[in-house]
């Protein structure tokens, strides 16, 4: 298996783009897939510019309906119109980024339900997209783990309510034929708190090594030297991961490089930082 960083918050190739969004191209039993599509169409750029298929993907996975993981999602559809798009079905849900008395859609409206409605595939809490593909959603919601940046909402009707998190989803995947060799978890933005995604993993495939997560941890706002949480939260988590016994941790994107500096002084080295243009290999 393979995992090429598209497109994430920084690069390392100054040929390539970067934005504030996340997309990884994934080759896996001998089909391409997308796990997000960043913020813009640079994600489908970049792969043209690293001579990737981003012409032949069998299936995008959203792991939530965020600008930064969703809206490049035209300019993926446009070169592959039969591929199959999975996302949860709360994701249909129209979530708004709130920032005082003003709110912005934070994802997708309605319209993109009915552009892609013969190639969604929505699901409620787990689904295969392919054999050791994996789908999941949180289904431990221990609140102190949960990432606490309460700036989204939804409106159920014209009346606002707390934003659930029921959009969000990880993919969990098995490089190898054995299961029993190891599985990689891989996120967008882990609202659920990566330490509650590990424990669904743990439940779900009990005593499997955890030989990677990747993702971003939302430690950051709109600054990347700023953290939106506390110290003690991002420490939490690392702790939480370092428990874990994951082998690796690449974090990008919404980390941020403060949130990276607190994490590494629990992981040490096992964080790296996952920079638009990198290649994973398992």
């Amino acid at each position: 298996m393979k995992i090429i960083c598209l497109i994430e918050n920084t690069t390392v190739n100054e040929k390539l783009s970067f934005e504030n969004g996340l997309s990884l191209f994934v080759e896996y039993g001998g089909k391409n897939y997308l796990i997000d599509t960043g913020l813009t169409g640079k994600a489908v750029d970049n792969a043209r510019r690293m001579r990737l298929p981003i012409d032949n993907i069998d299936a995008v996975v959203i792991t939530h309906n965020h600008h930064a993981h969703i809206g490049g999602i035209d300019a993926v559809m446009r070169l592959n119109p039969k591929a199959k798009i999975y996302l949860r079905a709360g994701a249909q849900n129209e979530v708004f980024r709130k920032s005082g008395f003003f709110k912005s859609p934070a994802g997708m409206g309605r319209s993109f339900f009915k552009r892609y409605a013969d190639n969604l595939i929505l699901f409620n809490n787990f689904s295969e997209v392919t054999e050791g593909f994996y789908l999941a959603s949180c289904e431990d919601h221990e609140e102190k783990q949960m990432n606490p940046d309460n700036g989204y909402l939804v409106m159920d009707g014209k009346k606002s309510v707390s934003f659930d998190h029921s959009d969000e989803s990880f993919a969990v995947i098995f490089p190898q034929k054995r299961k029993a060799d190891g599985l990689v978890l891989i996120g967008g933005c882990f609202h659920c708190g990566a330490v509650n995604m590990l424990e669904t993993v743990r439940k779900r495939w009990h005593g499997i090594p955890v030989l990677a997560v990747i993702g971003g941890f939302h430690f950051s706002g709109s600054n990347p030297k700023t953290l939106n949480c506390s110290a003690d939260h991002v420490t939490a988590q690392a702790r939480g991961l370092k428990l874990s016994g994951a082998e690796k941790v690449y974090a990008c994107h919404c980390t941020g490089f403060r949130g990276f500096d607190v994490m590494d002084e629990t992981l040490g080295d096992r964080l790296m930082y996952l920079g638009g243009g990198e290649e994973l290999d398992f």
